[in-house]
């Protein structure tokens, strides 16, 4: 039997070179606090449980939205759609600020947290549980309201770009690396 590879440290350029292969939906994390808004760009957002309905998103302390999540006790994840590269870019660096929502139409939710009004899905998030970790902190907000969008597909960010969701019908051509189509 094979040994399996001794043990290696990972350094902080590996992690990131394997997490970019990561294929992740993009979203816009908001929170309101002060009569300011304040959002990013993340794509460190999952579901967490359904009983009861929880999100998970992981926010760097150094961005001017954690501190809104922390004081607010609140936030809002708005899943972007193919459409909505341009957004994405404002809120991840181009823009700061306010500055940020001119784009789109933007609605308050309960929290105070604004909703993008063309997002596929907008989830409303009081924080539930957080945990910091390296220079993140890990939110676990239960969500209190959804608003479902119209239909569309999501946006994608994998190895540095966006990307959108292509459907393959059986028997198309298979992507590079797979050898067999799994029937559901």
């Amino acid at each position: 039997m094979d040994q399996p590879p001794a043990a290696q440290h990972v350094t902080a350029e590996q992690f990131r070179l394997g997490m970019r292969r990561l294929a992740g939906a993009v979203n816009i994390v908001t929170a309101e606090h002060a009569r300011h808004r304040f959002g990013l760009t993340a794509t460190a957002v999952c579901s967490a449980t359904a009983e009861p309905p929880t999100a998970l998103i992981c926010i760097n302390r150094s961005a001017a939205t954690h501190a809104a999540i922390v004081r607010s006790g609140a936030f809002c994840i708005n899943v972007l759609r193919t459409e909505d590269a341009e957004l994405a870019n404002a809120f991840s660096g181009t823009q700061s600020g306010e500055a940020r929502f001119k784009a789109g139409e933007w609605l308050r939710l309960a929290s105070g947290a604004p909703a993008l009004a063309s997002a596929l899905a907008s989830f409303d998030c009081r924080v539930a549980k957080s945990l910091d970790h390296g220079t993140h902190t890990v939110f676990l907000g239960e969500v209190g309201s959804i608003v479902i969008g119209r239909k569309g597909k999501p946006l994608l960010y994998a190895g540095r770009q966006y990307a959108r969701l292509t459907s393959l019908a059986h028997g198309e051509p298979l992507p590079e690396g797979f050898d067999h189509w799994v029937d559901v």
